[in-house]
Parts: C-alpha cells; sequence; structure tokens
C-alpha cells in the first residue's frame, strides 16, 4: 500500500495546535483556576500577615504575588481561545470600542495619540474590544510601561484598517514570524503571551486580518483590517 504524504500549510498547522490547546483547556481548566485561587488566597493572607524581616524576603512576597497574577493571566489567555466559537454581532462605532479599550487599559507612564475616525462596523462589540486590549496590553509590556502608543483608524475602499503602533522592543525576525503561533516559546514570545493569537482568531471570524511588522528596539506596529458596515 502506497504511503501518502501530507503537507500543511503554517496556517493550518496553527488551527491544528489551536484545536490541541481547546481540548486541554476545556479538560483542566477548572482545576488549574482552583489551584491558582488557592495560591492567590496563600500569597494575599502572606502580604497582610507576614512582616518582611529582610529585603529579600520582601521581593519574594511580591514576586509571588506578580506570578500568581501572570498565570492567572495565562490560564484566562488559553480559555479565550476555547471560548471564541459564536459572536455576537451588532452594528456599533468602531472609534468608541477603540476608545473603551483605551480607557480600560491606560497605566501610569504610557501617553495615548489618538487619530481616530467615526466608522460602522458589524462585529461583537465586547470580542473586538478585547482584540485591541490584548493589543495595547502588549504595546505596555513592550515599552516596559513607559512611552506612547499612537492609535489611528482609515477608509480603504470597504474596510476600515486600525494600525496601533508602540516604541518598544520591538521582535526579533523570528519571534515576528511566529508571533501568532500559540505553542511558540521564546522569552519574547513569553512576553507576548497568547493575546495575539487570541486576537488574531477573533479578527478572521470577523472577516477581517491582522498584519504585524516589528524590528527589534525599533517597535511594533500592528494593523488591523475589519470589513465597514454597509446599510441595504
Amino acid at each position: 500500500m502506497e504511503e501518502k504524504t501530507y503537507i500543511f500549510t503554517k496556517k493550518q498547522l496553527n488551527i491544528e495546535k489551536n484545536k490541541v490547546l481547546s481540548k486541554f483547556a476545556s479538560v483542566a481548566s477548572h482545576d488549574l483556576k482552583n489551584v491558582v485561587g488557592g495560591i492567590s488566597n496563600i500569597s494575599y493572607y502572606l502580604s497582610k500577615t507576614v512582616k518582611p524581616e529582610s529585603e529579600t524576603q520582601k521581593k519574594m512576597l511580591d514576586l509571588l504575588s506578580k506570578e500568581v497574577i501572570t498565570l492567572n493571566n495565562r490560564i484566562t489567555e488559553v480559555l479565550d481561545m476555547t471560548r471564541v466559537k459564536q459572536l455576537t454581532k451588532s452594528v456599533c462605532d468602531l472609534q468608541n470600542l477603540i476608545i473603551k479599550a483605551i480607557e480600560e487599559n491606560k497605566i501610569d507612564g504610557i501617553t495615548f495619540e489618538q487619530n481616530l475616525v467615526p466608522v460602522k462596523v458589524y462585529v461583537d462589540p465586547e470580542r473586538m474590544k478585547q482584540v485591541f486590549s490584548n493589543i495595547i496590553k502588549n504595546a505596555e509590556d513592550a515599552m516596559k510601561n513607559n512611552g506612547t502608543i499612537t492609535i489611528a483608524t482609515t477608509i480603504e475602499g470597504q474596510n476600515v484598517v486600525t494600525t496601533i503602533s508602540d516604541c518598544g522592543q520591538g521582535m526579533n525576525a523570528e519571534t515576528l514570524e511566529n508571533c501568532f503561533d500559540p505553542m511558540f516559546s521564546t522569552k519574547l514570545a513569553k512576553a507576548i503571551g497568547m493575546g495575539l493569537t487570541v486576537a488574531q482568531q477573533i479578527t478572521e471570524m470577523h472577516n477581517g486580518k491582522i498584519d504585524i511588522s516589528s524590528e527589534e528596539q525599533k517597535g511594533t506596529l500592528v494593523k488591523i483590517t475589519l470589513p465597514t458596515y454597509k446599510e441595504d
């Protein structure tokens, strides 16, 4: 019997990886959430009852608290991939969605430059806001919470293009090539987390696309293209 050879594109491989992660998340999420919740309670108790006797002890307690938050965020990112199955769409103003994402993710040290135009889109508002939030958070992390994020929208034919750029550490060629791969692992990729994977998944469900350009120490530019809403 002749042996068959199958050739998969990078996109197909990522789809299969997402399926594997979805199965894992659906089985393990409950137990993982319980474990992290327990560790979080212990961390909170220690922070309120233990008085550090040295600078090292203080740093360890602070690190424990931060790592619990990081772990919880990673679990949430994995769960997001399993939840993005159905959309609740409505007609809304993309400009308002972006402004809400900015307001919800403002932190000290980060300034925003906006050049937004009102434009109607037919999307799931919460899911699309999540796309912008994920990208904003990545930009803030890349700049170590100190810098400027520039966000602009333009109409190109029947599409609206949103660009989000930062002046952060940027990505090297390997990380840029694999930044949407949920199983790709480098120090930079771990800093990005799965936010871009989820953002791409949601955007493609809206018949849109995400493009990224980046250079080390020169920042990153993310371009999100979505179809505009046309009344009948």
